[in-house]
């Protein structure tokens, strides 16, 4: 794993991108690593939900016998979630209907590779 100003670079990073409010690192049973999230967002609130959905979304990807879980986009009238699953911590994005996919997912995958080293 990076170090820790890595990490803090790497959600400045994603921050950074037009559209999207923040993100955090969450462990797999929901503690929060890392967090560049918006004053409006309990982080603690995001990491707990996230790391349900998480749980589901490997449940349903093995009932389904479709391989390891990878990554979800929670979409909403105001905005999307995005998360991802990387060793044993989970990377999540918090981003506008307007934010490009395209972009957001290309700095996640990057981010996800730096996290991996």
């Amino acid at each position: 794993m990076s170090s820790e100003g890595e990490i803090e670079n790497i959600l400045v990073s994603l921050k950074n991108v037009k559209g999207v409010h923040g993100a955090a690192i969450i462990e797999n049973f929901g503690d929060v690593s890392y967090s560049s999230l918006p004053k409006w967002v309990d982080p603690e609130g995001v990491s707990a939900m996230v790391a349900l959905m998480l749980k589901a979304s490997q449940n349903t990807t093995k009932e389904l016998n479709q391989g390891k879980f990878i990554s979800a986009i929670i979409e909403n009238e105001d905005g999307r979630l995005l998360f991802s699953s990387v060793s044993d911590k989970i990377i999540v994005v918090i981003a506008t209907r307007d934010a490009k996919l395209g972009i957001v997912n290309l700095k996640i995958d990057a981010a996800l590779e730096k996290l991996k080293d």
